[in-house]
Formats: C-alpha cells, structure tokens, sequence
C-alpha cells in the first residue's frame, strides 16, 4: 500500500510542476521577464548547445573539453564526431555564418548517426522542462513564434544596446494578421505562452522520413491549403486559409530532423536551402515565414557520395556542414554498446561469461580496421593501440600517426547490429542458461552463411579474424585460470615484483643484500635473469633494461603512495606473470585435465573454479566451461 501512495505522491508532484511551467502573459509582461533575465531568450542552436553543457563536462589537466556528459551513458566511441557537432553549434551559436548551413552526418549503418539525432530531441525536450531551458511563444501561433519578434525593428536597436538582446526575424503572415485585426497593432497586448517542446505534441521538434518520390508532397514540410477555409476568408492567398502544419513549420525554434535527406527529390532540398540561406520557409501565394531552426540530417556514405557527385547541387554542397560518424574502433567502447543493448532487452537468468562481449568487440574492431603500411604493426597490435593498450615498442606519437594512416578507416566492417543479433539469438534460446566467448564465437561464424551481403572473399576474411579473436581469447583464458590457482595473485606478483627490485637496485648499486638472517649476500643474479628472459631481454642487454625499470618503477612508486605497480611497464608486467606461471604450470595442467581422479587434484579444482566465481565473475557453469576449454588448449601445446 505505501508502494502505491508513494506512486500516487510522485504522479501529483509531477502534474503540478507541470501546471506551474504553464506561464502566461501578455508581451509586456514577457518584455520586463526577458529584460530581467535575458538568457530567456535564445536561438535555436544556442538552447541546443546549453541543453549539452547543463550536463557537464570533463576536462584534461590543460582544460581542454575532453568529454561532453550528456553523451557518456549512451553514445560511445564518436568523440570526435560529438566534438565536431558541438564546435558547428558554438559556431552557429555566436552569430556566425555557420548558423545558416545544414548540419549532415554520414557514415556505415549503425554508426550511431540516428541515435545522435534521437537524443538531442529527447535531451532538448527534458531542457524545455527547467527553469534554465525555458522557452516563450506567441499563444496564437502555430509556429510558438519568438514574441520579440512582433517588436518593431526601430525599436530593436535599443534592446541590443541596453540589454544585449538580439532580435531577428519577422511575424508569419498568420500572426500580422492577427496583430492588426485583433489587436489593432498594440503588439504590447498579444498574449505569450510558456510552452514545453515535444516531438510528441510538435512543438518545435520537427522530423521528415522520404518515401516514395512520386507521391511525397512537399506540403508535408511546409504546411498546405485549407479548401475548407478559403470561401470564408474569401481568397486562397489570405494567411488564415493555411494549415501551418508541415514539419519545417512545427519545427521552429527546434530541431528539425531529416532522415535519409539525400533520398528525396531535389525540390525537397530547395526549400531546405532556402531555409537554411534565409532562415524563411518559400509557402505558394506568401511572403517568406521566418524559422530558427537547428537543421539536423543524417544519409549513408553512398548517398553522400552520390551528392558530392551532382554538379546540379552545388549551392546545396555550400550551404552543409558535414560530419563523419564512422563505427566506434575501440574494444572498450564496443563492450559497452552491447551491454547497453543487452540491457535494453529481458535476458533474465542467462549470465554472459567475462570476455564474451569483450571477443565479440575484438572481431568486430578488427572487421573495421585497415592493415597499416607499418610492416611492426600487425593488426591485432593496432587493435590494442587503438583501444588505448601500452604496447612495447610504440609511443603514443606512433598511435597519433597511424590513426591519421586512412581517412576512411572505421566506415567499414560489421555493424554492431550485426553483432548484438548473433549475441541476442544466443541469449532467446530456451534452455540457454549462460554463453561463453565460444558460443559467441561460433554464433558470429553461423551468421556468415545467412548474410548476403557477404561475398566468399569478404567470408574468408573474417574467418582469418575470427581466427585471430580466438588465438587471443585462448591466452586470455589460460591467464584467468592461472591467475585463479594462486590464493592472492596480486600478492604473490607484487612479492616477486618486490625481490627483483631488491634486487636490480643492489646490482645497480654495486650493493649487497640483507637477507632475514641479518647476512649480506650477492643480488639474486639466478632470479633477475629467469624473469628478465621471459621478455628477451639478453645478456648484453640487461643492464640497461635493469636501469630503465628502475627509474620507470620508482616514477610508479611516487604515484602509488610509495609501491610501484608491475602493471605501469608492460614488459615487466609480462615477464613476472609468465615466471609465476611457469613455477605453476605442470599443477595447472595436471589440475584441469578433464582426467581428473586424484582426490587432491579435485579438491584444488573446486578451489579454483571457487576464485573463478568470487574474485573474477564467472558462474560454476562458465568456470567449469572455461577450465574444459584451457585444458583442450593446453592439451595442444
């Protein structure tokens, strides 16, 4: 019962805050509002960009804006996408020219390209809600036309100067009417509303999806006759005979989003770049009717191509900004579209194994790379480095200068549609109580033959990926249970990480070593060299790798609260973990043989799939899948 109160509480809090952002007034009184506080009034492409800043940003040490929070829960891996479409609208926001050109996002499908669109509509509707996004209308327009607006340009100087305000635009034919006949002209008296946008309700959100170019008509943008008027208003050309109802006229003050936009037929786009070179929508029989509208549109790279190619559009080619939005090309990144997915949809029950998603991210990243001219730089390296990895041997210069190797890298491969339909054919199946890296592997391999799309050479490739994706998951694999053998593998690692440093410093040192006995004895000279030849490090060599672990250790040290972490230096962090696992190897191996029959081997199994479950996230089903599969790998070498 308190359950259901409290449902009731919420419902009357929420009608009642809704009651109370219904302000109404006249012009006067949005005047001495809008002078009060003239953030009230803003442009289309300002509120947009405000909506995205009220969410906060993240920052670098130099304050450079790294990451815009509005997007960080559900739009992953198009940074530099994101940061394009926020540069456009600061731009457009400051009065520039850019404001008079048409925002087009390109890219592969599935790039995220709509799913920007639907959050900035969604994200501008919530903003209308506050207090900092509210936003004012003419009551009698079906535009919610901006009410300073009905201000005379000789007057509009004045609020420039005095209060900073700058007024564009005129009253639609609709709205002069109006003015003079019902208000004899004192534009001081039209009544202003507070409105709530919604793309529900088309209140400044406006959107347009091309059909069939032989019946689409193009009062579906900008409004049509209402026959059923004319006689009473006596001609066809009279403003109040007209249903301002076209998505371009709803739109105002909004967004207007344009799906596919290239799909239409050109007389479409004229009206748009008139629209977007005027700010005013062209209506048969009518003077222009200003709009402040963020134009917002979306195509694939084929029909974008097939744009740049028509010499015929070339004032639409001016009048766009383009940005890219290629597929995401970090593993990290990927693994989070498809939790994302996944949670979207009921699944209960079925547990997904630790690097399921993380596999399925690799073949994919990998299906969208390019092979680099880089003969050191295979493309499972390139994958890491792009995922942000440390590899030996390259330098965050290096990552610079390949990302830059191919302009169209990304806007290729498998989607992450592709993807989340094997993983989710998966999750339906009934029975299906969890799914491992190799249920996923296998399901993605299965999808090839009911592709047609896909041609036997493109099929080849991705089997050599797929190949690729297992060889990586299978050291993968093998770490997780040789990690699992060990009571407290950070422990033991930073144990060993501690004697060799002992070490190391005392060889550096030309020092002896204290041992528990209170004896000086030699550097472990036995132990340096069994770790430091897990890594190649030869004989020659290794004083100047013993001097650069030391000094890069000792950096790790004073950011660690004084204890170096083995895993700052990748090829140190390499080398300790095979030594440990070296000591261990032929228990691992005796241990996970599916031929098990020693009581004490059982025992230790259980032991292990228990750490498996606790301390690395797996079920006793996926563990014991795991360790079947370690051991079949392990068997083959």
């Amino acid at each position: 019962m308190a359950g259901k109160l409290s449902i009731l509480s919420n419902i009357n809090k929420f009608i009642k805050a809704q009651d109370e952002q219904l302000w109404t007034g006249t012009l006067e009184d949005y005047i001495s509002l809008v002078v009060k506080t003239p953030a009230i009034h803003m442009t289309s492409h300002t509120r947009v960009l405000r909506m995205i800043e009220s969410h906060g940003v993240e920052k670098d040490a130099s304050g450079k804006i790294v990451k815009y929070n509005f997007f960080k829960d559900e739009i992953f891996g198009v940074d530099s996408s994101i940061d394009e479409i926020v540069s456009y609208l600061r731009a457009a926001a400051a009065g520039s020219e850019v404001g008079r050109r048409i925002l087009l996002m390109y890219g592969p499908t599935s790039s995220g390209k709509s799913q920007l669109a639907i959050m900035l509509k969604k994200g501008l509707e919530k903003f209308s809600q506050t207090e900092s996004g509210a936003i004012y209308g003419l009551s009698e327009s079906p535009m919610n036309e901006d009410p300073l607006t009905a201000i005379p340009h000789e007057l509009r100087e004045e609020f420039l100067k005095e209060y900073g305000i700058k007024i564009e635009g005129e009253l639609s034919p609709l709205m002069s009417i109006i003015l003079k006949e019902k208000y004899a002209g004192n534009f001081l008296k039209l009544p202003v509303r507070r409105y709530l946008i919604s793309e529900k309700n088309r209140a400044s959100i406006g959107t347009f999806v091309p059909s069939d170019k032989k019946s689409q008509d193009i009062s579906e943008l900008i409004g049509s006759m209402d026959l059923s008027t004319v006689g009473q208003y006596g001609s066809e050309s009279d403003p109040r005979a007209y249903k301002f109802d076209g998505e371009l006229n709803v739109a105002n003050r909004g967004i207007m989003e344009f799906i596919e936009m290239l799909k239409v037929d050109q007389k479409f786009l004229y009206v748009l770049l008139t629209l977007a070179q005027e700010k005013n929508i062209k209506t048969p029989r009518f003077p222009l009717i200003f709009a402040d509208e963020f134009l917002l549109s979306h195509t694939n790279e084929n029909e974008f191509r097939k744009f740049l190619a028509k010499e015929e559009m070339e004032a639409l080619h001016d009048r766009i900004i383009v940005v890219k939005v290629p597929y995401n090309l970090s593993i990290t990144n990927e693994v989070k579209i498809y939790e994302k997915l996944i949670a979207q949809a009921d699944f209960k029950g079925v547990h997904v194994s630790p690097h399921a998603l993380y596999c399925a991210a690799m073949f994919a990243i990998l299906s969208r790379l390019k092979e680099s001219t880089n003969k050191n730089l295979d493309i499972v390296t390139k994958m890491k480095l792009y995922n942000g990895e440390s590899v030996e041997g390259f330098t965050g210069t290096d990552v610079s200068n390949f990302m830059g190797e191919y302009h169209d890298e990304g806007m290729g491969g498998v989607s992450p549609r592709y993807v989340i339909n094997r993983i989710s054919s998966i999750l339906a199946e009934t029975g299906t109580t969890c799914i491992t890296p190799i249920d996923v592997i296998r399901s993605i391999r299965d999808g090839f033959k009911s592709n047609a799309k896909l041609d036997s050479k493109e099929v080849s490739r991705l089997e050599d990926l797929l190949t690729k994706v297992i060889d990586e998951y299978s050291k993968i694999a093998k770490n997780d249970v040789q990690k699992a053998f060990f009571l407290n593998f950070e422990e033991e690692v930073s144990n060993l990480l501690s004697n060799y440093l002992e070490s190391v410093n005392a060889f550096l040192d030309g020092s002896k070593i204290e041992n528990d006995l209170g004896q000086l004895i030699e550097p472990n000279e036995k132990l340096m060299r069994a770790i430091e030849e897990k890594i190649q490090v030869t004989e020659s060599g290794k004083r100047s790798f013993r001097q650069e672990i030391s000094r890069k250790m000792a950096r790790s040290a004073s950011q660690n609260s004084g204890l170096p972490n083995y895993k700052d230096h990748f090829k140190l962090r390499e080398a300790l973990e095979k030594q440990l696992f070296e000591e261990r190897q032929d228990v691992i191996r005796l241990t996970v043989s599916t031929r098990i029959t020693d009581e004490g081997a059982l025992k230790k199994l259980n032991v292990v799939i228990n750490t498996l479950c606790e301390k690395y996230g797996y079920t006793a089903e996926s563990a014991n899948k795991l360790l079947k599969y370690v051991s079949s790998v392990m068997a083959r070498t």
